[in-house]
């Protein structure tokens, strides 16, 4: 992803290794990948399924992505996550100097801090108030409405983009699986002669 990602900037006239980053995660229900991706979790810890962690630069490239139990928080997730991607001894993202997240990954400013990053948390605008019903009450929040923060934007577009191709994301083993299968077929001298009994499943694959 990482290689697809710098020909792509380098065509929209960027550095080939971007300098900031955006994280974010998100908790489905499902997996069917084994036990540990069956535990509860999520907002409120009640979704049973899987939490995806997904790191994007400022096109919305993925650069790494991550499956876990839906169970840990998503600091906990993404600690995991960013070590070897920052790792000082075989650094995958050299020259990077920000990350930028939700409010929900205010725990990640250790880490930063760690190795000389900025965090950048970006929150929503507090709902507006509204003239009390009656005279001497209190004023009312006004209904909460979303807000596009930017770059956040983007990373929601990679989620929208990637939920197109839901059948892959669903079972991630079967997933690996077919793309092994595709592998071997791609690799045996049969493939050469596009033989159709040759091919794995389509619908694994």
């Amino acid at each position: 992803m990482r290689l697809l990602a710098t020909e792509i900037r380098l065509r929209h006239n960027r550095k080939a290794n971007p300098t900031m980053v955006i994280i974010d995660g998100q908790t489905v229900k499902g997996g069917h990948a084994g036990p540990t991706f069956h535990e509860a979790g999520g907002r409120g810890g009640y979704t049973r399924g899987a939490k995806r962690s997904i790191l994007i630069e400022i096109l919305g490239l993925p650069l790494a992505v991550q499956v876990d139990s839906a169970k840990p928080h998503d600091v906990q997730a993404a600690r995991a996550f960013l070590a070897p991607q920052l790792d000082a001894n075989h650094p995958t993202l050299p020259g990077l100097k920000a990350i930028v997240a939700d409010r929900g990954y205010t725990g990640l400013a250790a880490l930063a801090a760690k190795h000389n990053l900025a965090l950048d948390i970006k929150r929503s605008p507090a709902p507006a108030l509204l003239p009390p019903k009656k005279p001497g009450g209190k004023p009312r929040k006004a209904p909460r409405v979303f807000t596009p923060l930017r770059p956040l934007y983007k990373v929601e577009n990679t989620w929208a983009r990637l939920g197109m191709c839901r059948r892959l994301s669903r079972c991630y083993e079967e997933t690996a699986l077919g793309a092994k299968a595709w592998l071997e077929v791609a690799a045996s001298p049969i493939c050469a002669g596009g033989s159709e009994q040759s091919r794995p499943d389509r619908a694994r694959a």
